[in-house]
């Protein structure tokens, strides 16, 4: 049983990760556009998503686009996650395992998202992440921070991918400008998780491109990405989203379990970790 929930109550190991994550975002080094950097685009703020399917991925202007909903069972308040497993992007074992998947949610049996379980989403599936997104850009790293669960990307600028890249949860992400767009290039992730909300799966030899731009009144981050994965795949294929800008302020939005009733009538203490790690 589990429950996400936004406490005042912080444990010691999270409260430690806040004070870091706002020292970040506040000291002189990490300013919200580079020194000197002339014409690099301002992302600063906080932003939150512009959805008209929430947690859904828009099809790209042109070209293949990303697994969509089952026109026969549109998703409602509440109700199934069920894809359209037809899409002509999937290979045949990614096209099984996804129609499982959507199965199970027609027949109230829903899969368990990564943030259900309190695990990293990975990308590009973080991109379709509920609650609130802010980048911190210094002269040679963006940060890219989510309210939820404390997830926190590395996006190392104008320098080329390890060699050998290190599998990780959300890969290795590299990046530059090209004019008024960020490029964000990641590889380097494992297959646990998925691309999207459907569940769509993916193997470890994902590769997804980014590009960040700012609408013309600079109240839209938009965002067009990529995705290119010869193990799950059967052609590259592009989405896109968007996030509009917020005067929220930066929240965490704490991923625990076994604490929840559910409707049952009752509410378990939170798991506190007492041990300090300083």
């Amino acid at each position: 049983m589990h429950v996400e929930s936004i406490s005042p109550i912080r444990t010691a190991g999270t409260l430690a990760a806040s004070l870091l994550l706002v020292c970040v975002a506040l000291s002189p080094g990490y300013a919200a556009q580079p020194a000197g950097a002339k014409g690099v685009p301002d992302f600063s703020g906080l932003w939150t998503h512009s959805w008209k399917l929430p947690g859904a991925f828009e099809p790209p202007p042109s070209g293949p686009g990303p697994v969509r909903e089952d026109p026969k069972h549109p998703h409602h308040d509440n109700g199934p996650w069920a894809a359209d497993w037809i899409n002509p992007i999937l290979k045949p074992d990614t096209r099984e395992r996804l129609r499982k998947i959507s199965e199970g949610e027609l027949n109230e049996n829903p899969h368990d998202e990564a943030s259900t379980k309190c695990l990293p989403p990975g990308v590009p599936s973080i991109l379709g992440m509920r609650d609130f997104m802010q980048m911190v850009q210094t002269p040679d790293k963006v940060l890219i921070l989510y309210t939820r669960d404390h997830q926190v990307r590395h996006v190392y600028l104008n320098v080329p991918h390890s060699n050998p890249v290190k599998t990780s949860w959300l890969g290795e992400s590299v990046g530059h400008y090209e004019g008024d767009t960020l490029v964000v290039d990641t590889i380097g992730q494992n297959d646990k998780t998925e691309t999207d909300r459907f569940g769509t799966p993916h193997s470890d030899k994902i590769h997804v491109i980014e590009r960040y731009r700012l609408s013309p009144d600079k109240k839209r981050l938009e965002l067009l990405f990529t995705v290119d994965d010869p193990g799950a795949f059967t052609t590259t294929w592009s989405a896109q989203t968007a996030y509009t800008r917020d005067k929220y302020f930066f929240e965490e939005n704490v991923c625990a379990e076994n604490n929840g009733s559910h409707g049952l009538g009752r509410e378990i203490d939170m798991p506190v970790d007492n041990t300090p790690d300083f």
